[in-house]
């Protein structure tokens, strides 16, 4: 449950700040609805984690679609999840790039820009955390 709770923290929301932000930047709404999608999702989860100890749903809505269209068995279903949320990362990666890149950060507003350096302070830090965890795990076996 705590690791959980700590990708979804690190991970998830960071992804959904990028997405709204950008989309607010840029005037993309999808993008904006995407992102919002996708922190409903992850505050479900996070209040599924604490209280059930189990998550709710899927990671993301990508993860959510791939699984829908794909129709999965039981044993594939993790695959197909795996997939869709590798996607998602790919793409909110991709977003942060371009939002760097393209200099576009100069578009948020001040308070916008605090939260952007937030997520990306977050998600680093998770990321390493997550990873030296993994291999701190390996390690045992």
């Amino acid at each position: 449950m705590l690791s959980a709770s700590f990708e979804i923290i690190t991970v998830g929301l960071p992804f959904c700040a990028f997405k709204i932000l950008a989309g607010i930047a840029l005037g993309q709404v999808w993008l904006t609805f995407w992102g919002a999608l996708d922190l409903v999702i992850n505050v479900a989860n996070l209040l599924a984690l604490v209280i059930s100890r189990h998550r709710a749903t899927d990671a993301c809505v990508l993860s959510l679609v791939v699984r829908t269209l794909k129709k999965p068995t039981s044993n594939e279903k993790p695959l197909w999840q795996e997939l869709g949320n590798s996607i998602d990362v790919l793409l909110s990666f991709a977003i942060v790039a371009f939002m760097l890149g393209g200099g576009f950060l100069k578009l948020l507003a001040p308070a916008q820009l605090t939260l952007w350096n937030i997520s990306v302070i977050l998600n680093v830090l998770g990321a390493g955390s997550i990873r030296l965890s993994q291999s701190l795990t390996n390690m045992k076996q």
